[in-house]
């Protein structure tokens, strides 16, 4: 009778994982996670293309602030989570989030780093959002948050690491794009 009782276990653990796996009762899980994809599917190609084109480069006017090999990788990454994020199992997507939050705060460090405006943070700062709130419809919100504090510690290392800004005058940067930066 116990090893029934134990299968019966098991078989009512593996059954509850599966019904949770595969079936999130909140109607905004799929959609959120759909958003999220579709821009890192996006953001993924630019990452991947940037050796070639020097794009966010430009646009972020980091004069060399990020190592080279980062964007490329960045953007394989992303585009794996994106594929990821339609996975079944609630420890993958959690871990999937907890990513996206590390990936997009450091995104929000990097322009404050560069002396970007404040609202240039707002961007990344969606996607944090955006991850916390899929976590909160698979998790208890302490969890959650604990998760996001780790992955903020998480990212501030690693922008300490990556992000190493370069004044305008060692990038050769003219007088006009220096005015596009912060004064305060």
């Amino acid at each position: 009778t116990s090893t029934s009782s134990i299968n019966y276990c098991l078989t009512t653990y593996q059954n509850t994982m599966m019904a949770s796996a595969t079936a999130n009762n909140n109607p905004l899980d799929y959609p959120l996670r759909l958003c999220e994809s579709v821009a890192f599917i996006l953001h993924g190609i630019l990452g991947l293309c940037e050796p070639f084109t020097g794009c966010l480069r430009s646009a972020f006017q980091d004069n060399g602030a990020m190592p080279t090999w980062f964007w490329p990788l960045a953007g394989s990454i992303l585009i794996c989570v994106a594929i990821i994020n339609f996975r079944g199992n609630d420890v993958v997507i959690l871990m999937n989030q907890a990513y996206i939050a590390a990936f997009h705060m450091g995104g929000v460090l990097y322009h404050n780093s560069l002396g970007h405006h404040p609202a240039s943070g707002v961007g990344p700062g969606m996607f944090v959002f955006l991850a916390f709130a899929v976590a909160c419809m698979r998790a208890p919100i302490w969890m959650a948050f604990g998760g996001l504090m780790v992955c903020y510690v998480f990212a501030v290392g690693l922008a300490k690491v990556l992000v190493k800004p370069k004044a305008a005058s060692d990038a050769g940067r003219s007088d006009e794009s220096a005015r596009l930066l912060r004064v305060d």
